[in-house]
């Protein structure tokens, strides 16, 4: 809902909160699906502990729809630049 100057109302103490779902995590990652399976999975050689996990989407336990908060995808990437950054 937006006020007569066009700004939203009713959202103020909610921030906008973006979940990615997996083929966007893939494009914004430029690496493929197996790629980001491997790293959360522990028993890859692969396995990265610090690449965020997804939220559920959907009420089923066993299967349903995931997707990764953008927010925790943006900070990964940044902590990525660090680490490289620091080795330079």
């Amino acid at each position: 809902m937006n006020d007569k100057s066009g700004n939203s109302v009713g959202f103020e103490k909610h921030p906008v909160v973006a979940v990615l779902r997996l083929r966007r995590v893939v494009e914004r990652l430029g690496i493929s699906r197996s790629t980001i399976y491997d790293w959360m999975n522990p028993k890859s050689p692969r396995y990265d502990s610090t690449f965020p996990l997804p939220i559920k989407l959907s009420g089923s336990s066993s299967r349903g729809a995931v997707g990764w908060l953008e927010s925790d995808i943006c900070w990964w990437i940044d902590s990525r630049k660090t680490i490289t950054r620091e080795r330079t």
